[in-house]
């Protein structure tokens, strides 16, 4: 089984949302190899949206991160206004290629 957390928190503003995004990445993307991710995607949306989801084959570790994430929110939470909406679940089908993509610009 392949265990998934999913997140998302919606900004004020457009702009705030970028930089939480920068704040998600620099301070989530240590727990790829610390807790054996499959996956770790973060997205911007037009609609201010961020949305975080991290994959793992063990729910032990998927368990580490979400007190790892309750932690980080709480910092969060000190810079910027948001919502928040999450979840946990058991994914049913995922495909990867193998790529990397860095940073993508919206306009």
């Amino acid at each position: 089984n392949v265990y998934s957390k999913s997140v998302v928190y919606r900004f004020t503003s457009f702009a705030s949302a970028k930089i939480a995004a920068g704040h998600c990445t620099e301070n989530l993307s240590k727990f790829v190899m610390r807790l054996g991710m499959s996956s770790l995607t973060i997205t911007v949306s037009k609609e201010s949206e961020v949305s975080i989801t991290a994959t793992f084959d063990d729910i032990a570790n998927l368990k580490k991160f979400d007190e790892e994430l309750s932690k980080f929110v709480i910092e969060l939470r000190e810079a910027f206004d948001f919502k928040e909406n999450n979840k946990s679940s058991v994914c049913v089908f995922n495909y990867q290629r193998d790529t990397v993509v860095d940073t993508l610009k919206l306009n």
